[in-house]
């Protein structure tokens, strides 16, 4: 579909994001390949994201590793003995960023590979193929989430409501518009030379999350004092790590709990189902071009 009278997307710009989309979905894969049975979460997340960094790329944001009912915003702090074990369900979300452009892409397994959960992977995996088929601009964002919806529910699960996919744009991973997991009558359209990021929930309990615990994420959200010239340089205005902050800072947590304080950074809560839920998450990024629909991420 062309869309006549509408901007193109900069040549330089539309490279960056496909660079990002290829290191970030190479990245993915490589996370998923080194979890199993009593492999450590601190050591998936380190060598996964310096694996983008070795590619030439920065992480868009810290890698998210969500167990069980947990949907999202959990990384392994510094040090972190945590382990998989057989049968956990886990969400691996990670992106990452070229000259400021992100991308953003995940997906779902089982440790050991019971079987136990492949069809709750299957309906958010098919839901988000089901969307990009569907997807053109100039839709309305409701009509994606009614797609969404339809392929999960289909399956016998439930889509989560508070939970969706959004746009992103230069240094900014969460930007307008939000894309719904279901039918909720936003007419928002979805404009040609933009980037979205699409992400299937499915859930086996009642399609709703609320904050649980600090995940160890963090984003700057206040203003700059000379004293945290630091950690502006290095992490700017994209999600960063507890982990990443004690590489450039000795006082890290003493650190977190000051600029805390001050207003100076917010935490990412744990996102939880309650407790005997289970959640599967699929995602890819997007160009959603005049033209064409690329995916980035795939």
């Amino acid at each position: 579909m062309v869309t006549e009278g509408m901007p193109k997307m900069d040549a330089e710009v539309k490279h960056s994001y496909l660079k990002a989309g290829e290191i970030g979905r190479k990245a993915l894969e490589y996370a998923v390949s080194m979890i199993e049975p009593g492999a450590t979460f601190y050591d998936v997340a380190e060598k996964a994201e310096q694996f983008i960094r070795d590619e030439g790329a920065k992480p868009s944001f810290p890698l998210n590793l969500s167990v069980n009912n947990e949907a999202a915003h959990y990384t392994p702090s510094e040090g972190d003995k945590k382990k998989f074990r057989r049968g956990d369900l886990v969400k691996v979300d990670l992106g990452a960023e070229v000259d400021g452009y992100p991308s953003d892409n995940a997906m779902t397994i089982e440790v050991g590979e019971t079987g136990k959960y492949s069809d709750l992977i299957d309906a958010s995996r098919e839901a988000l193929n089901a969307a990009i088929k569907r997807m053109r601009p100039m839709l309305q964002a409701r009509q994606i989430g009614a797609e969404i919806e339809r392929q999960i529910t289909n399956r016998g699960f439930k889509p989560i409501k508070n939970l969706g996919g959004h746009g992103i744009n230069r240094y900014d991973l969460h930007s307008s518009i939000f894309i719904p997991n279901y039918d909720d009558g936003n007419a928002a359209l979805i404009k040609p030379d933009t980037v979205i990021a699409i992400e299937p929930f499915a859930s086996t309990g009642i399609g709703m999350v609320h904050n649980g615990q600090n995940g160890n994420i963090y984003i700057l959200s206040g203003t700059k004092n000379e004293e945290d010239e630091i950690i502006y340089k290095n992490f700017s205005t994209l999600p960063f790590a507890e982990r990443w902050l004690a590489k450039v800072r000795p006082d890290y947590k003493n650190y977190l709990r000051s600029m805390a304080s001050r207003s100076q950074v917010s935490a990412f809560p744990v996102l939880k189902e309650h407790s005997s839920a289970r959640i599967s998450q699929a995602e890819h990024t997007l160009l959603i071009l005049s033209d064409e629909i690329i995916v980035t991420t795939k």
